[in-house]
């Protein structure tokens, strides 16, 4: 990023397909990129960055620290930070997490639903027991995470949801849906999109409005909602699953030198 003033920041580009130094020196999959929507330029011209900062919608700004740490002194909280460095390293914890704990209600836990961006279904989710996984956007170093995760996955998904977030354009770096089915033919039973048409994406602007009620259309078992998860049952989860995820749950303490800007701090 470009420091322009106090708090005021110029962010070139966004996690998505293209990496931070393609949008600053160009490659030639951005070359190509712009040759094929008619652009006369083989790159984009950016500000020199000042700063290596976490996009606006991921990271954590460090003033607000302070704050939490006053605030649960006064009122006798504990304080955890959560860590991470890319978006995508929290959703193997938080999918293992929610499989596990349906297996702890007796629930099946055989249904993975794969989310993207903003076309996601917490609701019903937890209404349908399936275990969530999140995509931070339609491109193939996700769809990659999410072929990781399958090789992991003990035992194996029984069926297999995608919901893709349609952003308009053929950008670098965006996964074909192609790619997404060899996803889907990983399920041993079913796999399926939900809402989205094949051959409008990634223009498929209505899978904005369709997705949501074919997921209910497709699933038709319902459980009532949990109690919320408890800090316990995290703390036991995490125990059992010590140093598996890219993640980390540590007691918020100053910070340390050179720590990641990239962190959520819950009380």
């Amino acid at each position: 990023m470009t420091r322009v003033g106090e708090r005021y920041y110029f962010q070139m580009g966004a996690v998505g397909g293209a990496t931070p130094e393609e949008y600053l020196n160009g490659s030639r999959r951005v070359a190509d990129y712009l040759r094929r929507y008619g652009s006369d330029r083989r790159r984009w011209d950016a500000p020199e960055p000042t700063v290596a900062m976490p996009e606006a919608e991921w990271g954590f700004e460090p003033a607000l620290r302070a704050d939490l740490e006053r605030l649960a002194a006064r009122n006798g909280w504990r304080l955890r930070r959560i860590r991470f460095r890319r978006p995508m390293e929290a959703s193997p914890l938080v999918a293992d997490l929610y499989r596990w704990w349906y297996r702890r209600r007796g629930l099946p836990a055989d249904r993975l639903l794969a989310e993207s961006f903003i076309v996601m279904e917490p609701y019903w989710a937890l209404r349908t027991a399936s275990v969530p996984f999140w995509l931070t956007f339609n491109v193939q170093v996700d769809a990659e995470d999410l072929s990781r995760y399958l090789d992991d996955a003990t035992p194996p998904f029984d069926d297999i949801l995608l919901m893709l977030f349609s952003h308009g354009v053929e950008s670098v770096g965006v996964e074909s849906i192609a790619g997404w089915r060899s996803m889907l033919a990983r399920a041993r039973r079913c796999g399926a999109f939900v809402g989205v048409d094949t051959r409008a994406y990634p223009r498929d602007f209505a899978v904005f409005v369709r997705y949501h009620t074919q997921l209910k259309r497709l699933l038709r078992e319902r459980y009532p909602l949990p109690e919320p998860l408890t800090l316990a049952q995290l703390d036991a989860f995490l125990a059992e699953h010590d140093g598996r995820y890219a993640v980390r749950v540590e007691d918020a303490g100053a910070a340390e030198p050179g720590s990641p800007a990239h962190e959520l701090v819950g009380v």
